[in-house]
């Protein structure tokens, strides 16, 4: 009997210590400090759309989200890091389509399949770019002088195999023309040589074109995202003229890989909701991003579609790659 009542005794002990350590390992998440890596500079695109969104998520969740720059080696060095972080849930950071494309740069780059998706916030659509002094007024004036005069419309791009080129190669492709691309050292010098009527067009990303027309000195002829971009609704997409041609940048969170699916699950609502927010919404318009809130199986799709679109850049079109 004193066994039997000894054990009762041990049972009532054991059972709130085990239903507290439960309760325990369930705790919300997060319970402390979460550590968003960006691989890139201060000031920079990934920087300036990721900021906001992290002060959010620290007021939603009540704990802070601690943003630390980690550039270098365009982008590979804060994207290895993240890679090669603890999967707790309490490092994450961002990435963007030059962790997609590193892959073609080099082995040793990092690969976006080494992490997990959170959620795609942003797209930076490409452009069809022309000087505001152009005699091309419309997307089917350039293309009528490009198929009529193969190789004399002068593109100009961020340098060979870079981001711009890409854009410029598969538009190329798209459009059934062939262009003269001339290479820069970089994205402010191909659209310093468009001011100066140096070349024809550039398929440049809007942030970087918007200042110049805006000022009235550059002129949008169409954008390549999926729709219209609400600070220039006038600017028809490439769909609409009759190419099926989607492309730029686009940046999104992500966790290392092997981050629990409920952690993911977590960031994801929350990412969602901060994107409805009409503060961060028009922040990132103003910036000249455009706001495209994508789940993790979405994001995923978006991916597929760019290594889907750089394969056949680099099999099909010879495009080499290089690291911009």
């Amino acid at each position: 009997m004193k066994k039997i009542v000894l054990l009762a005794l041990v049972s009532l002990l054991v059972l709130p210590m085990f239903a507290a350590g439960t309760q325990e390992t369930s705790k919300a998440y997060p319970a402390r400090n979460v550590k968003v890596i960006i691989p890139w500079s201060v000031g920079g695109m990934t920087d300036v759309l990721t900021r906001p969104i992290a002060s959010y998520l620290e007021k939603s969740f009540g704990v802070p989200f601690v943003v630390e720059n980690k550039p270098g080696g365009g982008g590979v060095v804060g994207s290895l890091e993240i890679e090669n972080s603890k999967n707790d849930g309490y490092t994450i950071g961002t990435t963007s389509m030059s962790t997609v494309s590193a892959k073609y740069v080099s082995p040793m780059y990092p690969d976006i399949h080494n992490v997990e998706l959170i959620s795609q916030v942003i797209t930076i659509p490409a452009t069809v770019t022309v000087n505001a002094d152009s005699p091309f007024k419309t997307l089917a004036d350039l293309l009528a002088y490009a198929k009529a005069n193969p190789g004399k419309l002068k593109n100009s791009n961020s340098g060979t195999g870079a981001s711009a080129h890409i854009y410029a190669a598969y538009f190329e492709a798209a459009a059934g023309i062939k262009m003269n691309h001339i290479p820069y050292p970089a994205y402010a010098e191909a659209i310093t040589a468009l001011l100066g009527n140096h070349v024809d067009l550039t398929n440049i990303p809007l942030p970087d074109v918007a200042a110049h027309v805006d000022a009235g000195e550059l002129r949008l002829l169409a954008i390549a995202s999926a729709e219209r971009h609400p600070s220039y609704p006038d600017v028809p997409t490439l769909r609409e003229l009759g190419l099926d041609v989607v492309m730029g940048n686009y940046s999104g969170f992500v966790a290392p890989k092997g981050t629990d699916p409920a952690i993911i699950k977590t960031l994801d609502e929350a990412i969602a909701k901060s994107m409805q927010d009409p503060t961060i919404r028009k922040f990132l318009v103003d910036a000249g991003y455009q706001p495209v809130y994508l789940n993790s199986e979405q994001f995923a799709q978006v991916i597929k579609d760019a290594e889907h679109q750089l394969d056949y850049l680099v099999n099909e079109l010879g495009v080499e790659f290089i690291d911009d």
